[in-house]
């Protein structure tokens, strides 16, 4: 067998040995909106569409804790391809550090405007008043979910992705058993409806932090979070998360208003083809998890290879990734293809969302291919730490989303079919502009010098 297939095995090996620990996390993590929704359904299509609406939020957080989260993985990593295992443990600290200060402020921010918040996203009506109750209450949640992206990164950086899942799990669980209770008012629990759906979900939250952050004072992941004072800044260390972290996580942002502008403009149709955008997000969320497993897998590996000072395995692994991703996605959008309505069932009875949800899936489901690749494409650039590429692909996506979406929806005069198209166009270019980014292979070079410049690790303090 040649040594190239070899290797190509190898990769394969290593990718979905990583890989599949993260894929049960996030499927946890997803059924957080999975269950929500499920249950929340119970109550009718305005409940859905409010809390709908209020998910795309998440989006958001998830760009903050991204910024934090990317810089993070991309420092251990290579901390720990380059065996210095003392400065992964610094980068931990500072990357808390910074987190608590940047949670405080962000939710503080998101629980006085959440009104305003929902209004900007295109709430109206009972719509209105449901997603800011629920939104109120999930922001005191993401405090400590803002939190628990550098404690799942720094995980994930030094090759354990068991802990992360672990505490997915436990989160879960409580988010599962609560949720009926507090929605429905089962027994002695009261019937709180969409805020019961909060209040479930903000405990999971605070729970999974709580367990990570004692597993990680333990150190038993080969990672070592060192309470004991003097605890400053230590702005080399906090400088190189930033340049790393911010570009993902306007990435990220860009995600979510990409999220925000579709559902801002199918509100503008009726709530029938709301809560159809609804469902059908999140079952492509769900379907995605595998290539997101295999995106973060993909991350550690590229980053510990270039760590050690190995640009051509790096090429390898994303080579592999962007292989294996585009096979599972084509997969998911057969399957979708033939099973639509069946799905879009399991959540909603209303016959005008369920056949706006099947026009969402027949045409929406191929872009899951572009999402593949991107997801593969992304993680190699986290690895090696130069994130410019998703985050500059990202506006272009955005803006070419928006005006084609008004173009087809309004002035070509296609309704919501015209919108469902201008996703599958807006992501098929975000991919082809990573792809020819990608080829450059600059990404190799930044990798490579991604730790210089840190000083000493073993001293206390980087200044």
């Amino acid at each position: 067998m040649p040594a190239y297939i070899k290797s190509r095995e190898l990769v394969f090996r290593q990718l979905v040995t990583l890989a599949w620990p993260i894929v049960l996390a996030f499927m946890m993590q997803t059924s957080y909106h999975l269950v929500d929704l499920f249950w929340v359904g119970k109550l009718g299509a305005t409940a859905i569409a409010a809390v709908s609406l209020a998910g795309n939020v998440f989006y958001v957080i998830l760009a903050v804790g991204q910024i934090l989260g990317s810089g993070t993985v991309a420092l251990v990593a290579h901390s720990f391809g380059a065996g210095l295992v003392d400065r992964a443990n610094g980068v931990v600290r500072q990357s808390l550090s910074m987190a608590s200060i940047i949670a405080f402020v962000v939710c503080v921010f998101g629980f006085l405007f959440t009104k305003q918040i929902m209004l900007f996203l295109g709430g109206r009506g009972d719509v209105l008043v449901s997603s800011t109750a629920y939104l109120k209450i999930v922001f005191l949640g993401f405090f400590f979910q803002l939190l628990s992206f550098s404690i799942n990164y720094a995980f994930r950086g030094a090759g354990d992705m068991k802990i992360p899942m672990v505490i997915m799990l436990i989160a879960t669980t409580i988010n599962l058993i609560l949720d009926p209770l507090l929605i429905l008012g089962i027994g002695i629990f009261p019937r709180l409806e969409v805020q019961g759906a909060a209040i479930a979900t903000a405990i999971a939250k605070a729970a999974s932090f709580l367990v990570g952050f004692a597993i990680l004072v333990k150190g038993r992941s080969g990672i070592k979070l060192i309470i004991k004072p003097p605890w400053h800044l230590e702005w080399n260390i906090i400088r190189k998360i930033f340049v790393v972290g911010i570009p993902v996580g306007i990435w990220y942002g860009l995600m979510a208003t990409s999220i925000m502008v579709v559902f801002g403009i199918v509100a503008a149709f009726s709530k029938y083809a709301l809560a159809a955008l609804g469902i059908g997000v999140r079952i492509f969320q769900f379907a995605s998890l595998p290539v997101v497993g295999i995106g973060i897998a993909t991350t550690t590996l590229v980053g510990q290879k270039l760590g050690a000072r190995d640009p051509l395995g790096a090429e390898q692994v994303g080579k592999t990734s962007v292989t294996v991703n585009t096979i599972i996605m084509i997969l998911f959008n057969i399957f979708f293809l033939l099973n639509a309505r069946a799905l879009i069932a399991i959540f909603t009875n209303s016959p005008l969302s369920i056949e706006h949800g099947i026009q969402f899936m027949h045409i929406v489901a191929s872009y899951l291919i572009f999402v593949g690749i991107t997801t593969s494409l992304v993680g190699v650039f986290r690895g090696a730490g130069y994130t410019l590429p998703p985050m500059f692909a990202g506006l272009m996506k955005v803006a070419l989303l928006y005006s084609c979406a008004m173009l087809l929806s309004r002035t070509l005069k296609l309704g919501v079919v015209g919108v469902w198209w201008s996703m599958l166009i807006a992501y098929g270019i975000e991919t082809l502009v990573m792809l020819v980014w990608y080829r450059r292979r600059t990404w190799r070079q930044k990798g490579l010098e991604l730790l210089d410049g840190l000083g000493d690790p073993g001293k206390p303090s980087l200044k």
